[in-house]
Parts: C-alpha cells; structure tokens; sequence
C-alpha cells in the first residue's frame, strides 16, 4: 500500500493504494512514520518526496479503519489517535526536508499531509476539501498544521463548511506552495529538490527549527535566542566549510557533483 525508496540522495514515499484513493489506515502511516524515522540520521538521504499513485492524492483516514476502533473504549480511541497525529508531527518535525507531490484531490487527513509538508507542490488538477463535518467528525489531529498554514479565520470557515478550493484557491491562502500544470509537475518537484541540495544539511534542520522559535513572537522576546543559533551556526564545521568554499568559488561539501 506504501512505496519506499532511497535513491539518488532522495527518499520518496509514494501512497500507492489508487484503488481506495489512497485512504491511509494503521499500517501504511505506520510504514510513513518507519521511513522518516530510518533517513532521519542517514547522510544519503538529502531530502524525501511524498507523493501518491492515481488521480487523486489522498482522501484521508480510511474510515472503516476509523469506524473498526470506534468501540474499543476512549482510551484506545485517544492512543490511536495521537499515533495518527504523530506522524502529522513527524512529517513536519522531519530532519530531511519533506516536499509534498500533490497530483489530484485531498480530502481530511490527506489536506494534512499536505499542510504538514515543508514545501506543497500541487498540478493545477488538485483540489482541497476538509469534509470531516459532514461526516460528524472535525480535522482534529491535523488542525494544528492547517491553522499554521492558512491561518484561523480561512481555517475555521474551511472546517466548517467542507467547501472544495481549487489548487489556485490553495496557492493564494499559503496551503500550497507552488501550482503547476500538471505536466509540470515532476519538473517543479524536481527544481526544488535541486535547489533544496544546494543548502547544508545541518543548516536545513536548523531554519526548519528557527522558524519554530521565532513564530508568533515579537522580534525582542526571541532576539536573545536567535542570536545564539546564528553564533552557533557559524561556529559550525558545516558552516566554516560552505563559506571557504564559496570564498574559493568552490561547491561546498554537500553540493551533489554533476555527472559526465
């Protein structure tokens, strides 16, 4: 139900369950939650690629997945709850860069996946609905990642009334990244791949991490810190290495060496 594979310095995870329009249950974020984790610290692994196979990307939790634990008590259906979230928070929290393949409709959980993404690239195909109120349910587990992404006000009149934006429509609220015609879309993946391996790993991690502590704070109330994390970096090995080289005119360390 999951593809995964390492190759070329990229991890690609591909949702490949078409038939039920890649509707993820227990096993297959297990298999997710299992790959970030083993590239987390694997130098070969640069940056990983989320995608899915078919027309449509994700349509969420698979709900006879969800409706098989509904008996089974609050506590149970609180663990396998936060066990759904926590790949949301995984994906997000990545060491690697994660860049989110999004080739047609997300639906509920699949909306998250793409909001939980460091960078969403969408084909003009795609489409975004968080339906889970018409289901009695609410986006529980992936509103945090969705009010970061689009804000509360768009966020609550989207949960509300499980409207369907177009990929336009989510590009213009911050839901996406960049849209592209479809296509293009292997070709803009790619473009931000290549531009991705251009920067340190360690540094990577460390603006995905800044970004964290410096969000929703005044510039005084984080001045202290963020001057530690530049004195830090910059005391780097990582650090020291991409500044000779560019005083050199030399590619850095990490740069991937063009073939022929």
């Amino acid at each position: 139900m999951i593809n995964i594979a390492l190759a070329n310095g990229i991890g690609r995870i591909e949702l490949a369950r078409p038939e039920k329009k890649n509707c993820f249950n227990g096993d297959m974020l297990a298999a997710i939650d299992a790959a970030i984790a083993t590239w987390a610290d694997d130098p070969a692994c640069r940056a990983i690629v989320l995608s899915a196979q078919g027309d449509t990307f994700s349509a969420g939790a698979d709900l006879a997945w969800m409706a098989s634990q509904a008996g089974n008590g609050r506590e149970a259906n609180i663990a396998s709850a936060q066990s759904l979230g926590g790949v949301f928070h995984r994906i997000a929290k990545s060491r690697k860069p994660v860049v989110g393949r999004i080739q047609g409709g997300a639906r509920g959980g699949g909306v998250g996946l793409a909001a939980a993404v460091d960078i969403a690239v969408a084909s003009e195909r795609a489409s975004f609905a968080l339906t889970e109120v018409r289901l009695g349910l609410l986006p529980g587990v992936i509103s945090p990642f969705v009010v970061e992404r689009i804000g509360p006000s768009r966020a609550r009149a989207l949960f509300m009334t499980g409207e369907t934006v177009t990929a336009q429509e989510a590009w213009r609220i911050g839901l996406v990244h960049h849209v592209v015609p479809h296509d293009d879309l292997d070709a803009k993946v790619q473009e931000v791949l290549d531009l991705l391996v251009l920067g340190g790993p360690e540094a990577l991690l460390s603006c995905k991490r800044l970004v964290d502590t410096v969000a929703y704070h005044q510039p005084e109330d984080v001045f202290e810190k963020t001057a530690e994390l530049i004195a830090d970096a910059r005391a780097s090995t990582e650090a020291q290495e991409g500044m000779m080289a560019f005083l050199t005119k030399q590619p850095a360390p990490w740069v991937p060496k063009k073939e022929g």
